[in-house]
């Protein structure tokens, strides 16, 4: 039991909704699963793609080929979790999609893992770490272990168990940190990018590991 469930009796847990947007049409990227919910509870009218077949999903994607979207249609492109799956050569152009759908103005938000984080976190594992908290009276690390080595890999290459019809979707191709993402939105074409706070859209102690960005189409 890690030493958050002994404070609290419970496990930290992913927020159960999302500030509103105010968008009209949101595209979701990749929200198979309990993600699409919640943006869905916070959201007037969502798309959901995926590339696999799941409860929710609304379009089977495949990336290799343009959105089969209008440019425009969108107010919001939104994704969780997405974005470390992409193949880094790909990534460009995916964006440029993305921009390419969202309407005059429109909103594109996304949360991945951070790799400035997770590479300082490096020589900050132990297996005594258990639901982000390490074991203070640990002989090992004394208690000042951040993330374990499972996790750690996990985070940094995602958990290698792949799903979907093409059999892909759970392994991470990409590294990314606020730095790159800015540059690849910037020379897609979009403006106003910033940081905003991860624990708005992840559990405490795992927004540790990751960044969100947000950018205006321009």
């Amino acid at each position: 039991m890690s030493l958050w469930q002994k404070l609290t009796g419970r496990e930290p847990k992913d927020p159960t909704r999302y500030p509103d947007s105010g968008a009209k049409h949101t595209l979701l990227l990749g929200g198979a699963g309990p993600n699409a919910d919640i943006v869905r509870a916070s959201r007037k009218h969502v798309v959901v793609a995926d590339l696999r077949r799941a409860p929710g999903v609304t379009l089977l994607a495949n990336l290799e080929d343009p959105f089969p979207f209008k440019d425009a249609t969108f107010d919001e492109v939104f994704s969780l979790e997405f974005l470390e799956h992409i193949p880094h050569p790909d990534l460009p152009r995916v964006l440029k999609e993305c921009r390419r759908v969202l309407a005059k103005g429109g909103r594109w938000l996304s949360g991945c893992p951070d790799m400035e984080v997770l590479a300082s976190w490096f020589g900050l594992q132990c297996e005594c770490v258990d639901g982000w908290q390490a074991d203070p009276k640990c002989a090992k690390c004394g208690g000042r272990a951040r993330i374990s080595p499972s996790r750690w890999l996990k985070s940094v290459f995602g958990n290698q168990e792949d799903y979907g019809d093409a059999r892909r979707g759970d392994t991470h191709k990409n590294g990314l940190w606020f730095g790159r993402v800015k540059e690849l939105l910037e020379e897609a074409g979009f403006a106003e990018v910033k940081r905003v706070d991860a624990g708005v859209y992840y559990a405490r102690f795992k927004a540790d590991t990751k960044v969100v960005v947000e950018a205006n189409r321009g």
